[in-house]
């Protein structure tokens, strides 16, 4: 006996039925999925917040605060940059171990990715030049701007975040990210004029240095990070997917701790003979390096584990933080151009991490690309039920006939 239409639909009906429960166990495991990854997303978002803060207004305080007499010469930034990573190096190898499940197989997966893919491994020198570069252009900016200048000066790497992830990724931006982009421009152009603030303590170093080395600096920090968020999410095996993070950060480890060196040889080599590498250290330096080891880390935790809305707020609330607390620690006087300029920059954060991702799908076009493709998935669905169907219903009739 061949089934008729009526037995068909309704075989049809209880397959479906059948595969309710697996659907609702898909369903709980990815709301699961959804919350683990909402709560790795708070850690890192709190973590870089407070990373983000306390960095910048200690390496200020390191560099403007007044020395006792008899200290010697302050500490040199360079060293600082240098012991930061070499504090990051053994951490992350001990990480990597743990990741990968102890001591004896963490050598292995080093080998591996290190001495038989070394060519994959040397395309990290470039983000790692890159880090070097700027974490001593930092130290510059900071020398010559006050905290929050710094901090909302800097937020022009969104700009080239932007404009690199267009090269490198592929990545399109819609109208109100653009738009959000340009207001940004414009609160950092109005943070960064020369009347800004009003009159108090007499600032040291020259605005302009300050200002060109941020400039320099967030050039260098979008390329870079570009860069290694395409190797952070490039897909591995299973050890070295487990520790990837880790892995990579060794490897940048590798040629930012020579090129650090170097540049602490050449920059400041008199120096170096005349006091020794650790002239100036305190509690507060140590502190700044501990926290700069951390920053290089945590910013690769955002790139492989969260996204740039958590980076983009991130910078906005270490904006608000530093300025507030900038004004007892420092005695900043902000005028009512900087407010609007901070406000400007911290809208227009909020707006370009928003825009493509929490606006209604019909809104974007990469939402109507979706909305189209769902659509045009569903009707080929249809079809291709309606042509299995077809053959068995009418072999059916045809043996009900005969």
């Amino acid at each position: 006996e061949f089934p008729s239409k009526k037995r068909v639909a309704r075989c049809a009906t209880q397959s479906s039925s059948y595969s309710r429960p697996a659907n609702k166990m898909s369903t709980s495991l990815l709301a699961t999925l959804r919350v683990e990854a909402t709560k790795t997303r708070s850690i890192v978002l709190v973590l870089l917040v407070m990373q983000t803060t306390a960095a910048v207004l200690l390496m200020r305080y390191s560099r403007t605060a007044p020395r006792p007499a008899g200290s010697g010469p302050p500490y040199l930034a360079t060293v600082a940059v240098f012991m930061a990573e070499v504090f990051k190096l053994p951490f992350c190898i001990a990480m990597t171990a743990w990741s990968c499940g102890g001591p004896t197989k963490v050598w292995a997966v080093l080998r591996t990715e290190i001495c038989e893919m070394w060519a994959d491994a040397l395309k990290c020198a470039i983000p790692a030049v890159a880090y070097t570069l700027q974490s001593n252009l930092l130290f510059v900016a900071l020398a010559n701007l006050d905290a929050p200048t710094y901090q909302i000066t800097y937020q022009t790497k969104t700009i080239f975040t932007a404009l690199f992830s267009r090269l490198l990724l592929g990545r399109r931006l819609e109208v109100s990210q653009w738009t959000a982009l340009l207001l940004l421009t414009l609160g950092c152009a109005l943070c960064s004029d020369l009347r800004g603030g009003k009159p108090h303590a007499k600032e040291s170093g020259s605005r302009l240095v300050g200002l060109s080395a941020v400039a320099a600096a967030a050039l260098l920090s979008s390329s870079s990070s570009v860069y290694f968020e395409k190797m952070l999410k490039k897909r591995a095996g299973a050890a070295q997917h487990q520790a990837g993070l880790w892995l990579r950060n060794i490897q940048l480890g590798m040629f930012a701790l020579p090129l650090a060196a170097g540049c602490m040889a050449y920059q400041d080599y008199e120096q170096l003979r005349d006091y020794g590498p650790l002239q100036g250290f305190d509690s507060v330096v140590w502190t700044v390096v501990l926290l700069n080891s951390c920053g290089g880390l945590l910013v690769a935790a955002v790139m492989k584990y969260a996204d740039n809305i958590v980076k983009c707020f991130a910078a906005a609330l270490a904006i608000l933080s530093g300025t507030l607390i900038s004004v007892p620690l420092f005695h900043f006087h902000p005028s009512r151009l900087f407010a609007v300029g901070g406000l400007c920059t911290v809208s227009a954060t909020v707006l370009y991490s928003w825009a493509p991702t929490q606006w209604p799908e019909g809104w974007t076009r990469a939402g109507r690309q979706q909305q189209r493709r769902r659509a045009t998935a569903s009707l080929e669905l249809e079809a291709l039920d309606d042509q299995a169907a077809e053959p068995l219903v009418e072999g059916g009739e045809a043996k009900l006939e005969m």
